[in-house]
């Protein structure tokens, strides 16, 4: 008999293991007391995916031998395969009582503790084993999911080094070893370790999976398209790799094709809260008020009632509806789940903005930075000094560290005179984005301005560092109390001389924006679609039409539609500098929601803003026609359907028609030593 069990072990090895099996069952047919070869059937049945005749098999070839070891093991892994874990818990030790050197059985074990979430007990277990054999690399790889699991990220990262040390070809430890350190933003490392798992294993869709989060975090949304995609036909069921592709697909524009993918992950996991949430965000995007979007987040919290991330996503939904106060009261809730939840303070704080609740509102602000939230593309600056946290600035240095957007840091440099006045600050750097340094340049009180690509391995000592958009905090001011003295920056006199020949010589001048950076979140909304949208206001008689713009829109201001001409001079400006220039020889800007509406502002330049009824910014406030910000010199037009520009560009027809007709007739020689117009 030893011979023929040799030979089946043989067919087995060669992959027959339906010939295995049935020479192993004639064997029976005439041996049927042979514990050996029942074993081996169970093997063979196993092999062949016959769960039903394995168990038969090893039950009795435990009948027979009741101290056979390998058949309570076989039939542990049976039982935990098909989640009866009770019982496989019972194999597992009945096998240790038998072979206490079986390390499988205790790694095994740990597996199972790990399931049920006992996880002191799965660490014993997980740590017997690797004290038996510390040769395991599997036992090594186990211990550091578990302890990845219990924020012990230290401890787990060293055991999938080791475990990757004691087995280089252990695709599994190189993966979650990648999900770790992606998770503390190493994503060079971690995308190493992907890769690694993938050309170990090209079958790993989790691997996949997860390279396409991190490149779809760094902004490659076509490479990471391509790796959900395979990770999908590796596992048709993968739910999560749907949803992430959903969401990649969405910041496209690829609208319906997203949805799809929301689609088909809510059927293949109706359980998980967080698909409902991502489906119901993009119903919200695609259509602003839908019933069907408020149901699946009403089911994500019903799914979740305990997590933050539900509520909150509610909460920006009802936001965008101007439902303020029920906005209001799921970000409470969602911070009283998790008081430490940043996203929720930093929903809430928008929304109180908008307000004009500033005192509460820039405290929840604060989270915009929080390592865990989406990266902003700016990052903070690990220096040797402190953040400034409302110390006293007298006799102080301070560096002032670029901030989100251009028009972020045009806004907020305001506060920078008044502190060096009034707060007595000795010394003043401000690293601002490249296109900015000129401009910045003439912000009084600031001694230096360092533009970010600059910046060299060392910056002078300083006492403390801030970011523009923190210093409200402590400067504790509500509407009315910020700095608002405009303007507050100015045009270079070499730039105005440079622009001053290339812009028309009569009529009123109306400098034109009508779109802003496409990468922006809520572009769909912000943005004219086209210059076409405009065409009403070349029926006002008296104006020339000076384009600004830049990037998505410029080929159009180039050859812009039949009876709409207008000069432009987007494609020649070099920088804010530029900018300034041409827009202190207007007479008013007319833009969307973008940077330069900051910079007329600072200028004290006239400025009409054209704002969508959508995800409004919250700067612009709630229900107002002008801004706290820059008083006296904008206003504000406002859609108050999502999408219907057209009453909106009437209105400013019928606001130009009357500005043009008070103005009259423009000379510039005699107007050159005039003050700005303040009008708005």
């Amino acid at each position: 008999m030893m011979n023929r069990n040799l030979d089946l072990h043989g067919l087995l090895a060669c992959g027959q293991a339906q010939q295995a099996l049935q020479a192993a069952e004639a064997g029976l047919e005439i041996d049927f007391n042979n514990a050996d070869l029942y074993n081996i059937a169970g093997i063979c049945a196993i092999t062949l995916g016959d769960h039903e005749r394995a168990e038969h098999y090893w039950r009795q070839t435990i009948r027979l031998n009741p101290n056979a070891s390998e058949a309570y093991f076989n039939l542990g892994l049976l039982c935990a395969r098909s989640r009866r874990n009770e019982e496989a818990e019972q194999y597992y030790r009945k096998t240790i009582s038998i072979d206490p050197g079986n390390v499988g059985a205790y790694n095994n074990l740990g597996l199972l503790f790990a399931r049920r979430k006992q996880e002191e007990e799965a660490e014993d277990w997980y740590r017997q084993a690797i004290a038996m054999n510390p040769g395991n690399s599997e036992t090594h790889t186990n211990l550091g999911v578990l302890l990845g699991g219990r924020k012990l990220d230290d401890e787990a990262e060293q055991c999938y080094r080791k475990a990757i040390e004691l087995d280089h070809s252990n695709a599994e430890a190189h993966s979650n070893l990648g999900v770790l350190l992606a998770s503390h933003k190493r994503n060079d490392e971690a995308e190493e370790c992907y890769r690694k798992a993938i050309a170990l294993n090209p079958c790993n869709a989790a691997a996949y999976s997860n390279l396409g989060i991190l490149l779809a975090g760094r902004k490659k949304d076509d490479e990471a398209e391509l790796y959900y995609l395979k990770a999908i036909e590796l596992d048709p069921v993968n739910s999560e790799a749907y949803t992430n592709l959903g969401l990649v697909l969405e910041n496209q524009k690829r609208e319906e094709e997203a949805e799809q993918c929301h689609r088909k992950a809510v059927k293949l996991n109706p359980g998980s809260a967080e698909i409902h949430s991502n489906l119901a965000s993009l119903l919200a995007n695609r259509s602003g008020d839908s019933p069907e979007a408020e149901n699946h987040y009403l089911q994500a919290i019903a799914l979740s009632p305990g997590s933050a991330f539900p509520y909150s996503n509610f909460g920006v939904f009802l936001t965008n509806q101007k439902r303020d106060n029920e906005a209001e009261h799921r970000f409470r809730q969602a911070l009283t789940m998790d008081p430490c939840y940043q996203l929720a303070h930093l929903n809430l704080g928008f929304l109180l903005l908008s307000q004009g609740r500033f005192a509460e509102g820039w405290i929840h602000h604060e989270a915009r930075y929080d390592p865990g939230l989406p990266d902003s593309g700016i990052p903070l600056p690990n220096l040797p000094f402190p953040k400034w946290r409302g110390e006293s600035m007298t006799g102080k240095s301070l560096l002032v560290w670029l901030e989100q957007g251009l028009g972020d840091e045009i806004q907020f440099c305001r506060y920078l005179p008044q502190m060096k006045k009034q707060w007595g600050v000795h010394h003043i750097t401000y690293v601002c984005k490249a296109p900015l340094k000129r401009l910045m340049a003439t912000l009084q009180g600031v001694d230096a301005v360092i533009a970010y690509n600059e910046i060299g391995s060392d910056i002078q000592p300083h006492d403390y560092w801030t970011l523009p958009l923190s210093i409200p905090l402590y400067w504790k001011g509500e509407i009315g109390t910020f700095p608002t003295r405009i303007p507050y920056l100015k045009a270079l006199p070499e730039r105005i001389a440079y622009w001053k020949p290339r812009l028309p010589g009569d009529g009123f001048r109306v400098g034109l924006v009508w779109r802003g950076n496409a990468k922006h979140h809520n572009d769909n909304d912000r943005s004219l679609s086209g210059l076409s949208i405009l065409a009403p206001l070349w029926t006002v008689p008296g104006v020339q039409f000076i384009s600004l713009q830049m990037g998505l829109g410029a080929d159009e201001a180039n050859n812009p539609p039949q009876g709409q001409s207008l000069l432009h001079l987007g494609f020649d400006i070099a920088d804010f500098s530029d900018t300034a220039a041409i827009v202190d020889q207007l007479d008013l800007l007319i833009c969307v929601d973008t940077a330069v509406a900051h910079l007329a502002g600072a200028l004290g330049k006239a400025c009409w803003v054209l704002l969508p009824a959508y995800r409004t910014d919250w700067r612009w406030l709630r229900g107002r026609i002008d801004s706290p910000w820059y008083p006296g010199v904008m206003r504000l037009f406002r859609q108050m359907s999502r999408g219907d520009w057209a009453p909106v560009i009437e209105d400013v027809r019928e606001a130009l028609n009357k500005v043009v007709s008070l103005t009259g007739p423009i000379s510039r020689e005699a107007d050159k030593n005039k003050n700005d117009s303040q009008w708005s």
